[in-house]
């Protein structure tokens, strides 16, 4: 970041105060001996299709806590609190699973599907993941882990193209200050990994009939000592044949262009998976490279708001970028809601300064470096001497990290100006801490907390899930809160019954033809 962006940053910082966050964070329910719960999603929860704020992702097992867009940082924890209250309240005995990689796992089709109902756009949400199951396995849809959710304020990107002297529509000049924030956050996002890793190890059921590079430990533990974020790796939420996909960041017409390619192109292998069954049952939505847009993984998205039936991407291209979607946050077990304060702050920090940051496009032997970056961090990261790479050869990790908090220096203090606080500085402090100190970082803290009790990664993560599941029990929310719970779920139900009569005349295909239809 120049000293011109710095100075401009610092002399226009309050309109920063309207930046909005959202969080979603997934876990698992568990059994309370830590095996993966079968029940169906609990009814007090409302209905998992239409409830705003409690729903689920992969697996019946697997919740989706969303909190709605906030103005400040300790509102979408409070907020995250109180549906983590509720939940806890509407289990019976069960857990929710502290950790990103999952508890113990049967047979793959043992993992139930979430369900969401008999309306063709429920109907939807399960054959896709049927097909998911098909494609990759189901194990690997139960990894866990937060997404951040951020916007910064109209009045912001204003003053932003005003200082830059651009002429464009103010909505376009928007959507192209996310995509530079974009390709700037998946150039620096080792740093993130290494800060925010916590699944250094896993349970070996996770990986039961594959091949992998881990180490065996005790207790069917499978680990590596220097790995920070395994949920990130490929034994984790990635895809290689995604990693294929000619996906542009250089502007939101490319990346539209290229996820919509995507969806309409038939991939072989899937199409031996078949579409139905010999029964006409649905096992997949389509034989393409991606059934839909969202089966597209990455560590940040560009995201818009979408209309009832509209896909990801022509809501991106009717309307322009919103917020994006950070997405390499694992969960921390350390504190009982998966992430704190301190975390939530750098990663707007971060955010802000890739986003003022020169951005140049990416040349396409980049994306090779990025991927072998990534592979590096999550499977060394806490390697002394640790060697990254950018177009001119490998770098030192420390010594460009240490370039990037200078960068960001300046950021957290213009957001401590717009909010009249010292929470961002304090964050910045303490995150630099872990560069030299590796042994702070969350992954780290795991293994050495499972070498110190003797433990397997099952009973570490398991004795977490108890503490945290009973914080939030001993903390019962009030009758006015849970009233209030009670009735949104309520009107989720009755939601759910009113699509599935509006809806119960479509047949599914005819549904996925006007959903795809749409360009």
């Amino acid at each position: 970041m120049s000293i011109d962006h710095s100075t401009w940053l610092l002399n226009h910082a309050s309109p920063l105060k309207g930046m909005r966050r959202g969080l979603e964070k997934e876990s698992l329910r568990v059994t309370p001996q830590g095996h993966l719960a079968m029940t169906p999603h609990p009814v007090a929860l409302g209905s998992a299709l239409t409830h705003p704020h409690l729903t689920t992702d992969y697996s019946e097992s697997l919740l989706e806590l969303i909190t709605p867009a906030m103005h400040s940082i300790t509102q979408s924890l409070d907020f995250l609190d109180t549906l983590r209250r509720y939940t806890l309240q509407n289990m019976g005995d069960e857990l929710l699973w502290t950790h990103s990689m999952p508890c113990f796992l049967g047979e793959d089709n043992c993992i139930p599907l979430a369900q969401y109902g008999v309306s063709p756009a429920g109907r939807m949400k399960t054959v896709y993941r049927h097909g998911l199951g098909m494609r990759y396995g189901r194990r690997m849809q139960t990894i866990a882990g937060i997404h951040y959710n951020l916007s910064f304020p109209p009045e912001f990107w204003q003053a932003w193209q005003d200082h830059l002297g651009n002429k464009q529509a103010l909505q376009a000049f928007i959507s192209e200050g996310y995509f530079a924030l974009i390709r700037n956050f998946q150039r620096h996002s080792w740093l993130l990994l290494y800060l925010f890793g916590a699944s250094p190890a896993v349970c070996s059921s996770f990986l039961r009939g594959r091949t992998h590079p881990l180490q065996e430990g005790p207790k069917h533990t499978l680990s590596l000592p220097w790995a920070t974020s395994l949920r990130m790796s490929d034994i984790g939420y990635q895809n290689n044949l995604q990693a294929e996909l000619d996906i542009s960041y250089r502007d939101l017409e490319s990346y539209v262009a290229g996820l919509d390619h995507a969806i309409r192109t038939p991939h072989p292998p899937f199409t031996r998976l078949g579409v139905r069954d010999a029964s006409g049952d649905w096992l997949q939505l389509n034989d393409h490279i991606l059934q839909i847009e969202n089966e597209f993984y990455g560590l940040i998205r560009p995201k818009r708001t979408q209309h009832s039936g509209e896909r990801p991407g022509l809501a991106l291209q009717r309307r322009g970028v919103e917020y994006v979607e950070l997405r390499c946050v694992d969960l921390n077990p350390f504190t009982p809601l998966g992430i704190d304060s301190h975390s939530a702050h750098f990663l707007e920090i971060f955010a802000l300064t890739a986003l003022i940051s020169p951005s140049p496009d990416f040349q396409q032997h980049e994306y090779t470096l990025l991927r072998e970056n990534q592979r590096r961090m999550v499977q060394e990261g806490r390697k002394p001497g640790l060697q990254l790479l950018d177009c001119a050869g490998e770098f030192d990790f420390l010594q460009r990290a240490e370039e990037l908090f200078e960068r960001m220096s300046p950021v957290a203090q213009a957001l401590d100006q717009a909010y009249q606080t010292t929470n961002y500085g304090a964050a910045l402090i303490s995150h630099k801490q872990r560069l030299h100190n590796p042994d702070a970082c969350h992954s780290a803290a795991i293994l050495q907390s499972m070498h110190e009790h003797g433990c397997s990664f099952y009973d570490f993560a398991l004795d977490k899930s108890r503490e945290h599941s009973q914080y939030f029990r001993d903390r019962p929310l009030p009758f006015d809160q849970t009233e209030v719970m009670q009735q949104q779920a309520q009107s989720s139900l009755l939601a759910q019954k009113q699509l599935e009569n509006e809806q119960k005349d479509i047949s599914l295909e005819s549904y996925l033809n006007a959903y795809f239809g749409n360009r």
